[in-house]
């Protein structure tokens, strides 16, 4: 009997500690990531529109956009690569008073926003995480600065829609 309570004890131990190693990966907060992501149930055209959209509410505007699968086909033979666009959104009040802070800061500008065709009728949605990205170069006006760009690209994530229908 003490046997099987021993072993009873065993299991519940460790059944609970996984359960919290569980939680504790399933409960990390979008800021302990490089990235913010979204998926978006829509067109791949449809979600780039969105996106563009979002991120303007949020004082972003879109300067650059990469279509790496056409950048690669042109260069690799017999690739197989679902849309991959990579977006440089820029504000340009951030852009100055980075560029005041850190001379070099445009290795890293514009933020960059991944839109990446699923070919599942999903859109996945990655924005980089800008506070994140600055505590590299260890800057602490640097990081205030990312600080608040970090929120506007968090609250621009949160606002892309499940399902975008154009």
């Amino acid at each position: 009997m003490k046997t099987h309570t021993l072993i009873l004890g065993a299991i519940i131990v460790f059944s609970s500690l996984a359960g919290y190693a569980h939680l504790s990966k399933e409960s990390q907060t979008m800021e302990e990531n490089y990235y913010f992501k979204t998926t978006v149930r829509g067109s791949l055209k449809d979600v780039k529109a969105k996106t563009m959209e979002v991120f303007k509410t949020q004082g972003f505007g879109l300067i650059s956009e990469i279509p790496m699968h056409e950048k690669l086909a042109e260069k690799l033979d017999d690739i197989d690569m679902n849309p991959y666009y990579i977006m440089g959104f820029c504000n340009p009040g951030y852009a100055y008073k980075t560029l005041q802070l850190e001379e070099n800061i445009g290795l890293f500008l514009p933020c960059k926003v991944i839109v990446r065709d699923n070919g599942n009728g999903t859109v996945d949605v990655v924005a980089i995480n800008p506070e994140k990205a600055m505590k590299a170069i260890g800057n602490k006006e640097l990081e205030t600065v990312a600080g608040e760009v970090t929120e506007k690209f968090r609250v621009a994530i949160e606002q892309m829609p499940e399902t975008v229908n154009n």
